[in-house]
């Protein structure tokens, strides 16, 4: 009976050492070994992993020296895995919270370009604007330039876009950049040269023809069927008038002015999906997308 009591004990005690062991060892490591796993997982492709980590850490180090780092690599899992929200907020309390921390600085340049990404140029252009004015040697300098150029660009400011091209042109005249900025440069200058459509002609022509405002945007094949459809809905109107039966005149006539509205409010839709900016949008929004 001694003897189990002995091994008892032994192991009681062997186990009261573990229990105490493992949060000495987490002390002394501060949680760096949470941040290792972060980045590791990071690497692997493992964004919900990596931003559990990150978690994690906050949790158990609340204010542990780390937690600057554990938020930068949390927004980048979050923006990597497609959670842009989780991932703007991420970067914004690393940057306003830790204003002090060097982590700060590449939280907000990633801020910038989160919500250049996500469609809030406006917004992104003041991330930029603040970016070079709290660091103003900062070593991001020139990609919140150029970004910020991307940004005036997504508002349309054409003149502000190209005279920030110009700046940025002169002041990096080797930039890593340069590329960007001359395809952003044509990008621009193809939007304000390119001719737009009349909403009145459009609208006009296609009330004598129908199909004439998908043929003037460039439509042809909608523009065929529009011309078709409403000529054969006029012939068998009037073969039916010409057999005097109303009633195929009646059904004829509702379906055929149907069609014939169609193709009056598809003129109108037409003229404003061309001269929309949308597909410029898009194209910047492409040019500038970079990984992290």
């Amino acid at each position: 009976m001694t003897g189990v009591n002995a091994s008892i004990i032994r192991l009681a005690a062997m186990l009261l050492a573990l229990a105490l062991s493992l949060p000495t060892r987490a002390v002394l490591a501060d949680g760096a070994e949470i941040i290792a796993l972060m980045k590791a997982n990071l690497d692997s492709g493992d964004y919900y992993s990596a931003a559990t980590e990150g978690m994690r850490y906050r949790f158990l180090y609340p204010g542990g020296p780390l937690v600057p780092t554990s938020l930068l690599l949390s927004g980048e899992a979050y923006y990597r895995g497609g959670n842009y929200y989780e991932a703007a907020s991420a970067f914004s309390d690393c940057y306003q919270s830790h204003r002090a921390a060097p982590e700060a600085e590449s939280a907000l340049i990633s801020l910038g370009y989160i919500r250049l990404a996500t469609g809030s140029p406006f917004f992104a252009l003041r991330t930029y604007q603040e970016y070079l004015y709290v660091y103003p040697e900062g070593r991001f300098r020139e990609e919140a330039d150029i970004d910020a150029c991307y940004a005036m660009a997504l508002q349309s400011d054409f003149d502000g876009s190209r005279s920030a091209l110009a700046v940025y042109v002169a002041t990096y005249p080797d930039g890593a950049y340069g590329g960007h900025a001359r395809e952003l440069e044509r990008l621009v200058e193809e939007e304000i040269n390119r001719p737009r459509k009349n909403l009145a002609l459009s609208v006009g022509g296609s009330i004598l023809i129908p199909g004439f405002g998908h043929f003037y945007t460039g439509r042809y094949l909608e523009g065929f069927l529009a011309l078709f459809t409403n000529s054969a809905f006029l012939y068998l109107i009037y073969d039916a008038w010409r057999d005097d039966n109303k009633f195929r005149m009646a059904v004829f006539g509702f379906a055929g002015f149907t069609v014939y509205q169609y193709s009056l409010v598809s003129s109108v839709r037409n003229v404003y999906e061309y001269n929309s900016r949308e597909p410029f949008h898009r194209s910047v929004r492409l040019a500038a997308r970079r990984h992290f």
